[in-house]
């Protein structure tokens, strides 16, 4: 669930990004797991949804954890499914699943993650900007 002020604005490659709405200073929580707003969804609960809303899924939900292996995806209710990827995000995860600011964000500059620091076999052929592969958050 974010914590910090956030808006919705046109990225870069033509999509929609998440920018922040206020100076971030460097090492800012911005992100905390909320199982209300931050949805663990089963193998088995997906396969029972509706097609329209899988899509949604397929789209905008990750593996709740990649190394369980377990299926179990998560979907981020609130405007955190609009963090796009970067190389060299701008914000990391800690060892307690939260989300900082690896360094100063200015006003309406847009959100980042690493994709692959979370799901590591993510496709990223769509991303015009080249990937990294990371073992470790930056930060």
């Amino acid at each position: 669930m974010l914590i910090v002020e956030t808006v919705l604005k046109p990225d870069q490659f033509g999509g929609i990004g998440l920018f922040s709405a206020t100076l971030l200073l460097k090492g800012s929580l911005i992100w905390i797991h909320n199982p209300i707003v931050d949805i663990a969804v089963t193998p088995e609960q997906y396969e029972a949804l509706a097609p329209t809303f899988r899509a949604l899924l397929d789209k905008h939900a990750y593996p709740r954890d990649y190394k369980a292996n377990d299926g179990v995806i998560e979907y981020n209710a609130d405007n955190a499914r609009f963090m796009n990827h970067s190389s060299q995000p701008n914000t990391y995860q800690d060892d307690h699943c939260r989300l900082l600011t690896a360094r100063d964000v200015q006003p309406g500059e847009e959100l980042t993650r690493n994709y692959l620091f979370f799901d590591p076999t993510c496709d990223l052929s769509w991303n015009e900007e080249p990937s990294v592969n990371v073992d470790a958050p930056t930060g």
